[in-house]
């Protein structure tokens, strides 16, 4: 009776000593949302990843100086690269598209509607020209607080386009995850003192990063720096500042000012933003628009590393 009860002891430790090795093991075994890029490919045995891009011209690559399609072309190159897998990347963007009109493209293009249905990556820029248009529609507002009530106005209805776009990305794929990206303020540089336009842009930034998060696997990607460009610190910005307020001074025609900006009539330049129009980014501005994309997707790889 005794042998039998230690044989049993025997056994029971055997078999729990077994399990904490099998526990150990999993735990140290890298999973694909922890692995590195390559090694999660391969934990997901995924070899090919469709990548679909939508949305106005910062998706066509409108700016682009080397002729990359802007971010779409450079991240696909950069998921060949770190996750050693072939990427099939379909752009859809277009330049001057609201929101309205990226689902109306979407609703009307079935090789779109294929395209959205066979990715494993989405990625949407939207919002801009939502932005453009109600600040060119309250452009005579008396005062810079009096134009950013009027963007308040509008944000609703911008909201609701996109969460209208995002349910019809979703009635064509619903597992793919969609990162958005958010937008800058491309006259900054030129108008530093406007800090309600920088004001304006965060608003509708904030309808994207909200839109995102009510999806569920929806994803915001920041992209407020281009703002700046090489402006990096408070200081450079401070000093920039008083040199737009001194020549303010000298000159009291704003609008004058504004549309020599716009018609790339100015000294000041953004290092990141295209010369051509003072308004796209060149590939500085894109590369780091693919960093910033890259960092959040790193993140997110178990939601795309996946099969269809």
């Amino acid at each position: 009776m005794r042998k039998n009860l230690k044989i049993l002891i025997a056994f029971i430790v055997v078999v729990a000593l077994g399990m904490v090795v099998f526990i150990l093991l999993k735990q140290t075994q890298p999973s694909v949302k922890t692995a590195s890029p390559q090694k999660a490919a391969k934990l997901a045995k995924v070899k090919r990843i469709n990548l679909v891009t939508l949305g106005d011209s910062l998706t066509e690559g409108i700016g682009d100086d080397k002729g990359e399609q802007g971010y779409s072309g450079r991240i696909a190159k950069k998921i060949e690269t770190q996750y050693n897998v072939a990427v099939t990347m379909s752009n859809f963007g277009k330049a001057g598209d609201r929101s309205d009109q990226i689902q109306e493209r979407l609703n009307a293009q079935p090789k779109f509607q294929h395209a959205v249905k066979q990715a494993n990556v989405i990625v949407l820029t939207s919002g801009g020209n939502d932005l453009q248009q109600s600040l060119l529609k309250n452009v005579f507002a008396k005062t810079p607080t009096d134009l950013t009530a009027a963007v308040v106005s509008d944000q609703a209805t911008y909201q609701t386009n996109l969460t209208r776009l995002f349910h019809e990305i979703r009635t064509y794929n619903n597992q793919a995850p969609i990162f958005i990206f958010g937008n800058y303020n491309p006259l900054f540089v030129h108008f530093p003192q406007r800090k309600d336009l920088n004001q304006d842009v965060q608003l509708f930034n904030t309808i994207n990063s909200h839109v995102a998060k009510q999806d569920k696997n929806g994803y915001y990607v920041g992209s407020f720096d281009l703002t700046f460009g090489q402006y990096r610190s408070k200081k450079m910005r401070q000093s920039l500042g008083q040199q737009a307020a001194k020549k303010t001074t000298e000159n009291q025609n704003s609008d004058q000012a504004m549309t020599a900006t716009l018609m790339g009539e100015t000294h000041v330049k953004n290092t990141w933003i295209s010369q051509t129009d003072n308004y796209h980014p060149n590939s500085i501005g894109y590369n780091y628009m693919t960093t910033q994309l890259y960092h959040v997707m790193r993140k997110e790889q178990e939601k795309w590393l996946i099969k269809h």
